[in-house]
């Protein structure tokens, strides 16, 4: 498996160096950095659980293709319906030509009902919408050309439910879930390849993994406490799925250096080819003990 890692890219983040941890992941070994996408968050959100403000990913993208010269970045993911897709492809085709292939675009239909309606974007249409928007992505209306045709950038596509999956099966060059338990990534990954080998599609494919919040620790005094309760039937805030945990309790990837091992096998066994870890820092130091104390497990 590949591993990149989720910039922290918001509230007080942004301003304790961002740049310095880019070096630091290239430098280290990692594959990727992946930035968040929020353009204008409802107040509603901020009192719930989003720091705000936001780095827009795009900018961020090219800022980061800039500062390095080997590390890949990435969205995680762009909310399709906020931007004109042929804006977005003449965006991303720019920086695949100038950088390389170095750029992965990961694309999803969004959660946060506010930001739509503030942006004049159709929250209940979103998933259609970010179908049509993938598909102009790839074919500028018939008498256009793009300034920048973006063939050289991958698009993952995120979801986890079945339409998803199709959406990525059919849409997409990778498929880019948040966390889920391997049992269930092994099932949606047989039904994505069938869906594409029905399609008579056979173009390379990439299994990829966001993680949820990753850190070392040590078993708290009296135990790991229970995770935290989903958020009830009908929030927009319930995209989120649970969180994945260990028979014991223990949150999946927090725990020792055997613990993540052990944790991100079950992910290889799955059929995981890139996972986005979560560590919410951008301190380098639990990116260099990640480095040092696991990664050489997978390399």
């Amino acid at each position: 498996m590949r591993f990149g890692f989720a910039v922290p890219a918001y509230g007080t983040a942004i301003d304790a160096g961002i740049g310095e941890l880019l070096d630091a992941g290239e430098e280290l070994g990692f594959d990727s950095a992946w930035w968040p996408d929020h353009i204008a968050v409802p107040e509603y959100a901020t009192a719930v659980n989003l720091q705000t403000p936001f780095l827009e990913p795009l900018a961020a993208c090219a800022w980061g293709l800039g500062r390095t010269s080997r590390l890949c970045f990435g969205t995680d993911v762009l909310v399709a319906p906020y931007r004109h897709p042929l804006a977005v492809a003449a965006m991303i085709g720019t920086m695949g030509a100038l950088a390389g292939d170095r750029l992965v675009l990961g694309v999803g239909i969004g959660y946060l009902r506010g930001e739509f309606e503030v942006l004049g974007a159709d929250y209940d249409a979103r998933a259609a919408t970010t179908e049509e928007w993938v598909r102009a992505l790839r074919e500028p209306p018939d008498g256009f050309s793009v300034v920048q045709a973006p063939s050289r950038v991958p698009v993952w596509i995120g979801g986890n439910n079945p339409r998803a999956h199709r959406r990525a099966a059919l849409l997409g060059d990778g498929w880019h879930p948040l966390w889920l338990p391997p049992d269930e990534y092994a099932a949606a990954r047989r039904e994505i390849l069938d869906i594409r080998r029905a399609a008579g599609l056979d173009a390379p494919f990439t299994f990829s993994f966001s993680a949820g919040p990753m850190r070392f620790s040590d078993v708290p005094a009296g135990g790991w406490p229970p995770a935290p309760p989903r958020a009830p039937e009908g929030s927009e805030f319930r995209y989120s799925p649970e969180f994945w945990m260990a028979p014991d309790g223990r949150p999946r990837l927090v725990g020792s250096p055997d613990d993540l091992i052990g944790d991100l096998q079950l992910l290889a066994d799955a059929g995981v080819d890139h996972v986005t870890l979560r560590f919410g820092t951008v301190d380098p130091e639990p990116y260099e003990r990640f480095a040092a104390e696991v990664l050489p497990a997978f390399t």
